[in-house]
């Protein structure tokens, strides 16, 4: 799973899934979709500040549970970067993008059309927010970042040329794997190999993985061990080999559960 800072949770396809109709909504009320996926982003992200340290929470661990290695989740609060973008975490997105977008079509010209839309959504919205505090916002204590495209260029070989599609992923310190870089395409001509050089890794990351395929959304990995840190890969002579598909990223060690809190008086 990705991490919640790693990129925008929801995309416009996630919204369409829901209103096939929205881009001629937005093309005929002049809406932006997405700066409404980032406003809802923003909003998203002040909440869980807001709840991150609240009193009364509760960290739990599921499955064989959460081992001690030395760095732990700090139980007294968490930050955005540890946020694994769960199910109910999705959906809220999604529904508080809804929520905006109507919201802004309802406003603009003050239209009624638009006003039971915006109604659902924020409710929708505030239910998938109720679902994810209730089963858990998903917690890691070893964050690894989603990585820059790497840089792609070739060395003499004799390896045929090629188009080949690449994607990488660093490995964090307890050997986790965080989720896939963009994809990214290049043309190989023949009688060269693909190089693959890594941008500057981030703290807390002890190597990377490369995965290339020959068609798009196809890449599998390279090599059974990470690679050392700025090193390029290089591929063998023999081609390309068949390993196993890019991860969706790192799953939560400990979710944590926020309780509700009733006004007085």
């Amino acid at each position: 799973m990705a991490l919640f800072t790693d990129q925008s949770v929801s995309e416009v396809a996630d919204l369409i899934s829901y209103e096939a109709n929205l881009p001629e909504v937005s093309s005929a009320e002049g809406i932006d979709l997405e700066t409404k996926i980032r406003l809802a982003q923003t909003e998203v992200s002040a909440h869980l500040e807001a709840v991150s340290s609240r009193p009364g929470n509760v960290y739990y661990a599921r499955g064989a549970g959460w081992q001690s290695t030395g760095a732990e989740v700090n139980l007294s609060r968490f930050e955005l970067h540890q946020v694994v973008v769960t199910p109910p975490l999705k959906l809220w997105h999604t529904f508080q993008t809804l929520a905006i977008i109507y919201r802004d079509a309802y406003n603009r010209k003050v239209n009624d059309k638009y006003l039971p839309k915006w109604k659902e959504y924020k409710e929708l919205a505030n239910w998938a927010s109720d679902l994810l505090f209730q089963t858990g916002i998903g917690i890691t204590s070893c964050p690894v970042a989603r990585p820059r495209q790497p840089a792609l260029d070739w060395v003499s070989s004799t390896v045929g040329g090629m188009a080949l599609f690449v994607r990488i992923t660093w490995v964090g310190t307890k050997g986790v794997e965080g989720s896939g870089s963009l994809e990214k395409a290049i043309a190989i001509p023949s009688g060269n190999a693909l190089r693959v050089t890594p941008p500057t890794s981030p703290a807390g990351v002890t190597g990377w993985n490369v995965y290339v395929g020959k068609s798009s959304g196809v890449a599998v990995r390279q090599g059974s061990e990470a690679l050392d840190l700025g090193a390029a890969w290089v591929m063998p002579g023999t081609g390309l080999t068949d390993g196993e598909p890019i991860p969706d990223g790192q799953p939560p060690e400990v979710f944590k559960t926020v309780p509700r809190f009733l006004q007085r008086g």
